[in-house]
């Protein structure tokens, strides 16, 4: 089950369950309404296949739907996609999926031990104390 999670503007932190065809736009026929400059009355749907695959249609020319901050026609979205209408963004998601852009060589690499550098730090701070208090003789 695919969901969209609002991120900014009137949307924020409400989620939407995607059905077969979902329409977002201004007008109240639409399975989410969203008020403001630059939404479109029948802004924008979104279908998914039976396959499970997420696509984004932009409906009326001169209204500006974004993909990731790219305008689009027709878009394939993957979880994590972010799709702004107006002043509202959402992210897609998918319960239980992880975005793959989240799964980069430098996201799931095992950080350096902290551990190596607490050792030269805490005898610096010692001898620094040590000399302080007169206990080295330089």
């Amino acid at each position: 089950m695919y969901r969209l999670k609002g991120a900014s503007g009137p949307v924020i932190n409400q989620v939407y369950s995607l059905q077969d065809v979902t329409v977002i736009g201004g007008d109240a026929s639409c399975e989410v309404i969203v008020e403001g400059q630059g939404v479109a009355g029948r802004h924008v749907e979104i279908r998914v296949s039976p396959e499970g695959v997420v696509t984004a249609i932009s409906l009326e020319a001169g209204h500006e739907t974004l993909c990731n901050g790219v305008p689009i026609t027709e878009q394939v979205l993957s979880p994590g996609d972010e799709l702004r209408i107006g002043a509202c963004r959402w992210v897609l998601q998918a319960p239980g999926m992880r975005p793959e852009r989240v799964l980069t060589d430098a996201a799931v690499s095992k950080r350096p031990p902290v551990w190596p550098w607490l050792l030269p730090a805490a005898l610096a701070v010692a001898a620094f104390f040590a000399w302080r208090q007169g206990w080295l003789p330089f």
